[in-house]
């Protein structure tokens, strides 16, 4: 007996020492986890707009983080029933379950049966590779005893709600139920929670998108171990076995925002790294208002097609340009068909610069090249009231007289060379006409005459200090439009005008907080007065004459703009870029139109800013204006209003066909009647 007792002794030590030696040798190197944030799933980055919507994501998982009091007590009861029904009383293994498996894998010969517990899953996805060998069933194993002896089982199952896999890229339940069910986690059904807790023994087997058929199988599964365990009755299993699959539908073509949720990303990426915005899990609140954004996607799509349908296009496209289009350019800098009509929209809040709408082309996954942040283009007639401002600047008055007649000008090149310049509409000769008027009807030759007259260079410089960063030569054809600005920076500078002469400058992110709540940075308003405020007071009044007389006309008699509003229209002369670029007292809104190439768009019933572009800038207008008490231009201490007539400029008498209300500078006001009419 002595000898027995001695052997059995011998054999428990030999059983634990070789234990003890397998611990050691598997258990080497495997992370050894303490708190909760060592044990931090990779998180995605989340863009909230400015009223708090979720609109957009940055991940390489896709994950939104719960608590376990959030998570529906149904799906908890799901998972547990079908996963790991021990949990709550098992030590991170199950030891009937490990029988019953290498019971199973003897027979087979290999890996057939898993006995994994909730806690040897989450260890698995964790810390482990995912392939299936003996050795990492037993690292599995130990490092399931390690999570168990440093978190609570209810630290271990919100871990593990957030972190186990649903396919289609999502992790954790959130994350699962937006994407298969269309809703947050709180609002899944108890249909709906079951389905999800079959996801995750194999996503994509039983993908309810792909194998609608397994999913339903699988699901019921799920709906009997829940029966079986007390969860529900037998009646509430019956009724949802029976219900439908549903799922909802996979993303269409593009996303809303996608050239603005770009931008944020690379400032972010400048800011954080690559690595923190993909998996750091930061709060982005940004400017965005994704109803305005939703208006100006469906503005410009709605409007390039209706300009596509109208026009027949005589140009004919060797093989292989569309190729060099794209040859050899990373995907972010390659330009869409060159065949493809294009176009951009910003919306900028004028008093703080927050960007509320950005759209850089028609289709962000076709051409991500942002045309309204990376493409400069000639500026047409939306750079006179530059000229017009440091007129203004200067002394004159909205209603002084220019002459509108043929206009030559020897350039400064060391040939003498004569340069004409011509009104985009040949037709007419307006002779003597007033600042306002000229400005208006955005005639040529009278801008060129005043550009001259106040300096070119003088000119250039205002540009450069309202913030426009393009190519501005200092040459006369500037009044023609030759300058060269991105519409961001253009819509800015009219934001200016409309903002009592301070120019803020434009921004997309208000406030970053990482995964707990703690705020890293938030926006600090960057301005700068660039102007004299009656000057910009005055520019604003000639501007909102271009909707009352002038080229922007049709947007209040045809389009149904309403309330305060002021802008330019501007068209270059071969038709190949069409924008308008305005304000109200609260939004700056710019558009532009056109090729990626130097194409010619149209004709005159087509392609200028008031046929192509200024349908869109009144439809995003309209939406920004939509449930708000409308404003009017304030006029500032130093101004006197009189009405004018529009053509003489004189004091409108009672048969001047376009009295205007002018603003003068206290003394300088008219002080005879007009007598043109």
């Amino acid at each position: 007996m002595k000898h027995f007792v001695l052997a059995f002794l011998l054999v428990i030590l030999l059983l634990a020492g070789g234990l003890y030696g397998l611990i050691r040798f598997f258990g080497h190197n495997l992370p050894s986890p303490a708190t909760p944030r060592e044990m931090e799933a990779s998180l995605s980055t989340r863009l909230l707009d400015a009223q708090g919507r979720p609109f957009d994501e940055f991940y390489v998982e896709d994950r939104v983080p719960l608590r376990l009091g959030d998570v529906p007590p149904a799906f908890l009861q799901a998972i547990l029933a079908t996963e790991d029904r021990q949990f709550y009383r098992h030590w991170g293994i199950n030891s009937t379950s490990v029988l019953r498996a290498i019971r199973s894998n003897v027979l087979e010969g290999r890996i057939a049966e898993g006995a994994s517990t909730i806690t040897q899953q989450l260890a698995w996805n964790l810390f482990l590779d995912h392939r299936r060998t003996l050795g990492r069933k037993i690292r599995e194993a130990i490092l399931a005893l390690r999570i168990e002896r440093s978190f609570s089982k209810d630290e271990i199952l919100e871990m593990y709600v957030n972190q186990i896999y649903f396919g289609e890229g999502a992790y954790g339940l959130e994350a699962a139920a937006r994407r298969f069910c269309g809703v947050p986690a709180a609002a899944l059904s108890l249909e709906q929670c079951a389905l999800l807790a079959g996801l995750p023994g194999n996503p994509a087997a039983f993908s309810p998108r792909r194998h609608p058929e397994a999913a339903k199988r699988r699901r019921s599964i799920v709906l009997r171990s829940m029966l079986e365990t007390g969860a529900i009755d037998e009646q509430t299993c019956e009724r949802a076995m029976a219900a439908p699959i549903v799922v909802r539908e996979a993303g269409g073509r593009g996303r809303l925002g996608a050239y603005f949720t770009e931008a944020v990303r690379r400032e972010l990426a400048g800011r954080y790294g690559t690595e923190r915005i993909y998996h750091g899990g930061l709060v982005v609140e940004t400017t965005l208002d994704i109803d305005l954004q939703r208006v100006a996607e469906e503005a410009l799509e709605s409007q390039l097609s209706k300009i596509e349908g109208l026009i027949l296009y005589p140009y004919l496209f060797g093989r292989g340009d569309e190729m060099l289009a794209s040859y050899g350019l990373p995907p972010q800098e390659r330009l869409a068909s060159p065949l493809r009509l294009q176009g951009a929209v910003i919306a900028v809040d004028i008093a703080t610069g927050a960007v509320r709408a950005m759209v850089g082309g028609r289709d962000f996954a076709e051409s991500p090249f942002n045309r309204a942040t990376q493409a400069p283009r000639q500026s047409a007639s939306t750079f006179k009231p530059f000229i017009y401002a440091e007129a203004i600047r200067q002394g004159y008055r909205s209603n002084d007289i220019l002459v509108d007649e043929p206009t030559t000008f020897r350039l400064n090149d060391g040939r003498g060379t004569i340069y004409e310049i011509r009104n985009f509409d040949t037709r007419e000769d307006y002779g003597p006409v007033t600042l306002r008027f000229a400005l208006a009807k955005s005639i040529n030759r009278p801008t060129a005459r005043l550009l001259d007259a106040v300096g070119i260079r003088r000119v250039v410089a205002l540009t450069r200090a309202m913030g426009l960063r393009g190519r501005v030569p200092a040459v006369i054809s500037l009044a023609a439009g030759t300058a060269e600005a991105t519409l961001i920076d253009l819509t800015s500078a009219f934001g200016a005008f409309g903002n009592h002469g301070i120019l803020v400058q434009p921004y997309l992110i208000e406030r970053v907080s990482d995964r707990y709540g703690h705020e890293l940075e938030r926006h600090a308003l960057q301005s700068e007065q660039v102007l004299d405020e009656r000057t910009a007071a005055i520019v604003t009044s000639m501007l909102e004459t271009v909707f009352d007389f002038g080229t922007g006309y049709e947007a209040r008699s045809a389009l149904g703009l309403t309330g305060a509003a002021a802008g330019k229209t501007g068209t270059m002369d071969d038709y190949t870029d069409a924008w308008f670029v305005g304000y109200t007292p609260e939004i700056a809104v710019g558009v532009w139109v056109g090729f990626d190439w130097k194409i010619r768009i149209g004709g005159s019933t087509t392609a200028t800013g008031a046929k192509a572009a200024l349908p869109i800038w009144v439809s995003v207008v309209r939406a920004a204006q939509a449930g708000a008490r409308l404003q009017d231009f304030e006029i500032p201490l130093g101004l006197v209003p009189a009405r004018t007539c529009l053509h003489s400029g004189a004091l409108a008498g009672p048969h001047c066909p376009s009295p205007v209300e002018d603003l003068f500078i206290p003394g300088t006001e008219p002080g005879e009647i007009c007598r043109r009419h």
